[in-house]
């Protein structure tokens, strides 16, 4: 029975699954100066080891992560060092201590040029920002096999207005034009819909990578012209662009929509349209 939860990272995902769990009644612990919490830098071995030694956890979710994919891909050995070597060292203190260990991946370790991606599939990263995340894979399941896996996607609104939803989300309350990826699809998630389906699948049996993902294939334009159209803004704001013709830096794959089909059979928590989910979070409407 899991009764004592350390978080490691203390990002947007790693904050909602806090305060998420600790709702819940479990007693969590998390690496995150929001909450005055534990210092830890996960590219030290030794100090995972004193942090998991002082809190004596049942599981460990591990967030942790680099994540700007542009930033990473003009420097990439501190991503590695993060999101590769620390993932390893995590899983290791895990396997020593024999502590159920969950690890966040990212649907960026496709390359896109298929849809709808199982597990089993295989994997082949475009940039360096997948790169890293998929070697921290290999690690964590290549040290300790009481691992679980995370493959997703997520958005969300931000408390400190970052991220692709308060980005769209400004822009419309700014009137102002903006260009949405027609050829960028993916399947995310709402973040605290995430979070309670990780809570979810941390209480089962189940080991090995899982892709939690929506319901919803979607294009990044279509996803933006849907947050407009429900909230009631001007849809003609949204311009449907390639990102072909991007400044940006790092290639992306075109399609990392994730199969759900395993989730499904393990996890009671429903998934949340992002449609009905903008209702709900802005005009009160259930």
């Amino acid at each position: 029975m899991i009764e004592k939860l350390l978080v490691i990272g203390a990002g947007f995902l790693g904050n909602t699954i806090f305060q998420l769990a600790t709702k819940t009644g479990l007693t969590t612990s998390c690496t995150n100066k929001t909450h005055g919490s534990i210092h830890l830098d996960i590219r030290e071995i030794h100090m995972i080891e004193k942090v998991i030694n002082s809190v004596k956890p049942d599981l460990i979710i591990n967030c942790a992560a680099l994540t700007n994919i542009d930033e990473i891909e003009r420097e990439p050995k501190t991503a590695y060092d993060v999101n590769s070597i620390g993932a390893g060292n995590i899983a290791k203190i895990a396997k020593k201590n024999k502590i159920k260990f969950v690890h966040i991946s990212t649907d960026g370790v496709f390359d896109g040029s298929e849809r709808l991606y199982l597990e089993s599939d295989k994997t082949n990263p475009i940039n360096e920002y997948a790169k890293s995340k998929k070697l921290g894979e290999d690690l964590v399941l290549e040290t300790y096999d009481d691992s679980i896996l995370v493959r997703t996607n997520f958005y969300g609104h931000n408390n400190e207005n970052k991220f692709l939803f308060n980005w769209i989300l400004n822009n419309l309350k700014q009137n102002q034009k903006f260009t949405a990826f027609s050829d960028v699809i993916f399947n995310p998630l709402e973040i605290c819909n995430l979070s309670l389906m990780i809570l979810d699948i941390m209480k089962t049996d189940f080991r090995g990578i899982v892709n939690i993902a929506g319901d919803e294939i979607i294009s990044k334009y279509q996803f933006a012209y849907k947050i407009a159209k429900t909230l009631n803004f001007d849809t003609n704001l949204v311009e449907s662009g390639s990102i072909k013709n991007s400044s940006l830096i790092a290639n992306r794959p075109l399609n990392t929509s994730l199969s759900n089909k395993l989730a499904k059979s393990l996890i009671t928590t429903e998934i949340i349209p992002l449609e009905k989910w903008l209702k709900e979070k802005f005009l009160n409407v259930s």
